[in-house]
């Protein structure tokens, strides 16, 4: 088998275990979360999410998912901003702008949610069955800053306009359809994100998949899947002690960290190795 057959086939196969992961995760929950069920962490199920500190001005799980994010895109940022031009690195690249700007208001929203502790209505809203509607000037800045630029990255292939059209949906559709609990918020998101990625993967052009990132790609975010299931099933046991959901959107975005810094060993450092320089000049 070619090498570039083992690039499709693995792709493939990863982005549809990744996919069904998610799917299957999104089910758990939706099952799960209600009243007399058991297998989700009962400390999990109150909000949603893992959260270590709440009492903590500063330093609960949303603040440093927002120090996390910030510090991590610049990393990426850095690394970018001098690897952009490099033969070999295009198509890792080509996405890193999006990615950051996605982590970024990723980190931002959990921001808002952290000044919510601070003044009292995180607890509040609790008690509540559905998420209040936010003002409609809110909801369009959710819109273009989060799920704009989530969406974009996840799918890099699709034209703006088109990404728009989704982002708004997903904005919207959630209200439309009377509201979502406190708790399905988090797994919608991933689930949404999960989609739009791996399905944009699986319906690339077969030219397009016969490259190693298409391959290790899906493979790297193995890991946010993994650490999204022991954050909803160990919260109690071990999750929030180390931290809780900060090391989630820590998985994320240094998933393609490690992947973009695969695809410079291998695209970059490899091929200007000494061994590989001297076997090009024996072959001319």
């Amino acid at each position: 088998m070619s090498s570039t057959s083992t690039y499709v086939n693995v792709g493939n196969a990863a982005n549809i275990f990744v996919l069904g992961a998610s799917m299957v995760y999104a089910a758990a929950v939706i099952y799960f979360t209600k009243p007399g069920r058991g297998v989700l962490d009962e400390q999990w199920k109150e909000d949603g999410f893992c959260i270590q500190n709440k009492e903590v001005d500063y330093l609960s799980s949303f603040d440093t998912c927002l120090y996390v994010d910030v510090i991590f895109s610049l990393l990426l940022g850095a690394m970018w901003w001098k690897w952009k031009k490099l033969p070999g690195m295009e198509a890792a690249s080509d996405i890193v702008p999006m990615v950051i700007l996605g982590t970024v208001g990723h980190g931002i929203a959990h921001g808002f949610m952290a000044v919510k502790f601070r003044d009292g209505r995180y607890e509040e809203e609790k008690t509540q069955e559905m998420q209040e509607i936010p003002p409609w000037p809110q909801l369009l800045a959710f819109c273009g800053l989060f799920w704009f630029p989530l969406l974009k990255a996840s799918m890099p292939k699709i034209n703006s306009a088109m990404v728009a059209l989704c982002a708004a949906i997903v904005t919207y559709g959630p209200i439309l359809a009377g509201g979502m609990k406190k708790q399905l918020g988090f797994a919608y998101v991933q689930t949404v994100i999960s989609i739009a990625f791996h399905l944009s993967q699986l319906t690339l052009p077969a030219k397009e998949k016969q490259c190693r990132e298409y391959m290790t790609l899906p493979i790297f975010f193995f890991f946010p899947v993994l650490t999204a299931w022991n954050e909803a099933l160990f919260c109690s046991a071990y999750f929030q002690a180390a931290g809780g959901h900060v090391l989630y959107d820590a998985s994320i975005i240094l998933s393609y960290i490690v992947f973009y810094a695969d695809c410079y060993r291998v695209n970059v450092l490899s091929s200007s190795s000494p061994s590989k320089l001297s076997s090009k000049e024996k072959t001319t």
